[in-house]
C-alpha cells in the first residue's frame, strides 16, 4: 500500500508537470498513449520537421509519420502552384457542398484508372497508403474546383489537414491576367492564329492554363509568373 501511494504521488506530480508545460507551451502535444505509459510527451515544433519526412509540422496531415506524404506535392511545385493548407471539411465548402448534409453525394467516386464507380473506402484506403495522389485545388467560383472526393477520403482516412492548391494566376485581377497571358503566347505561339490566342486567354483568365500546357510551355509559364509575382 506504501508502494503505490509513492507510485499515486510520482504519478500526480508528472501530471502537474504536464500541465505547467501545458500552459506555457502551446506547441507541446500529448499523445493518448502517455496516459497508459510513463513515455514523455512529444514536441511539435511548428517550423521543423518532426518526423523527418521532408515536410514541416505545420504543413504535415501526419506529423508523426516519417514515411513519405500520399500527397503528389512534387507535381504541384513542377506545375508552379501555390499550397495552402486547411481541414477537409473548409475544402468541401469552399466547393459548394456540405460535409455532412450532402453525405449521400461523397458515398462513391469515379476511378479513373478502373474507369468504373467505386466506393469512397477504396479511396480512402488509397490516401492511406504510400501511393502518390493528386492535390485538390479550387479556385474562386464553388464551380473551379478537383477533389472533392479525395478531401472526404482523407477525412475518413484521419487526415485533419490537407494541401489545396491556389493556382498563382488567382492573384491577379483579370486584366492582370489577359496581360500575362499575351506575354505567354508572344514567346509560346507567336504565329497563332486569332482564335487558337483566344483560347489561351481564356484559359488564364479562368485562372487555371496549366493543365493544357506541355513542358516547355509550362516553363516560359513559369518565367513570366515569377517576374509578375514580383510586383503583387
Amino acid at each position: 500500500m506504501v508502494c503505490n501511494m509513492v507510485k499515486i504521488k510520482q504519478k500526480t506530480k508528472q501530471l502537474i508537470n504536464i500541465s505547467d508545460r501545458i500552459a506555457h507551451n502551446k506547441k507541446t502535444w500529448i499523445p493518448k498513449s502517455y496516459w497508459k505509459t510513463n513515455m514523455k510527451p512529444i514536441k511539435i515544433h511548428f517550423n521543423f520537421d518532426t518526423d523527418g519526412d521532408g515536410v514541416k509540422d505545420r504543413k504535415d496531415c501526419q506529423p508523426f509519420n516519417p514515411k513519405k506524404q500520399d500527397w503528389d506535392m512534387e507535381e504541384a511545385k513542377e506545375r508552379g502552384m501555390n499550397i495552402e493548407y486547411m481541414h477537409p471539411d473548409e475544402y468541401i465548402r469552399k466547393t459548394g457542398l456540405d460535409p455532412y448534409q450532402d453525405k449521400d453525394y461523397f458515398e462513391d467516386y469515379y476511378d479513373t484508372e478502373k474507369k468504373q464507380t467505386r466506393p469512397i473506402k477504396e479511396l480512402s484506403q488509397i490516401i492511406k497508403s504510400p501511393k502518390k495522389v493528386t492535390i485538390p485545388w479550387v479556385g474562386e467560383e464553388t464551380y473551379q474546383h478537383e477533389g472533392r472526393h479525395r478531401a472526404y477520403a482523407a477525412k475518413m482516412a484521419g487526415q485533419t489537414i490537407i494541401p489545396v492548391i491556389r493556382p498563382s494566376l488567382f492573384k491577379f485581377s483579370g486584366y492582370e491576367r489577359e496581360e500575362i497571358a499575351k506575354k505567354f503566347i508572344t514567346k509560346r505561339f507567336p504565329h497563332a492564329d486569332k482564335l487558337y490566342k483566344q483560347e489561351w486567354i481564356d484559359r488564364f483568365i479562368r485562372g487555371n492554363p496549366e493543365g493544357a500546357m506541355d513542358s516547355e510551355s509550362k516553363k516560359i509559364y513559369q518565367q513570366i509568373l515569377t517576374e509578375a509575382l514580383k510586383w503583387k
